[in-house]
C-alpha cells in the first residue's frame, strides 16, 4: 500500500521506523552501560551484531557498525589497562617481599603506571561517549554515522 501522494510503501516506512527505534534503543543500552557494569552494553552489542545483516545498504548499517566498533575498542582498552595496572602493582608488591633482582627491574614505578592508565581510561571514556552521543544525534536526524 502506498501513502497518498506516492512515495515509499507504508510497510517500508514502518520497517524503517522500527529499525530506527532499534538503533535508538541500542544507543540507549550503550549509554546506560556505565551504570549497569556493562551489562546493557553487552546486550546492545549483541543486538547490533544480530541486526547488522538485516540493514545492509541502509543508513542504519553505519550506526550498528559504530556500536560494534565502540564496544570492541572499549573492551580492548579496559583489558590492556587492567593488565598493565595489575602487572605494575603486582610487580611492586613482589619487589617488596622478594629479594630477587628480577622483581626490582620494573621500568616504570607502579604509581606512575596507575596514573598513566587512569588518564588513558579517562580518554577512552571521552571517546566512548563522544561516538555514542554523536551517533545518537545522527540517528535522531535520520543520517548515517
Amino acid at each position: 500500500m502506498y501513502p497518498v501522494g506516492g512515495g515509499q510503501p507504508m510497510s517500508e516506512i514502518s520497517s524503517q521506523m522500527s529499525e530506527r527505534n532499534s538503533v535508538l534503543i541500542g544507543y540507549g543500552l550503550f549509554l546506560l552501560g556505565i551504570f549497569t557494569g556493562g551489562l546493557t552494553t553487552l546486550i546492545g552489542v549483541i543486538v547490533a551484531h544480530i541486526r547488522l545483516e538485516k540493514v545492509r545498504g541502509t543508513l542504519y548499517e553505519s550506526h550498528y557498525r559504530n556500536m560494534i566498533l565502540v564496544f570492541w575498542v572499549w573492551l580492548a582498552v579496559v583489558v590492556v589497562a587492567a593488565t598493565i595496572i595489575l602487572a605494575s602493582i603486582g610487580g611492586a608488591a613482589l619487589s617488596q617481599i622478594a629479594s630477587w633482582p628480577v622483581f626490582s627491574l620494573a621500568l616504570i614505578p607502579a604509581g606512575i603506571t596507575v596514573w598513566v592508565m587512569l588518564l588513558a581510561v579517562a580518554g577512552a571514556y571521552i571517546w566512548y561517549y563522544w561516538r555514542l552521543v554523536r551517533g545518537l544525534i545522527q540517528a535522531l536526524d535520520d543520517k548515517p554515522y
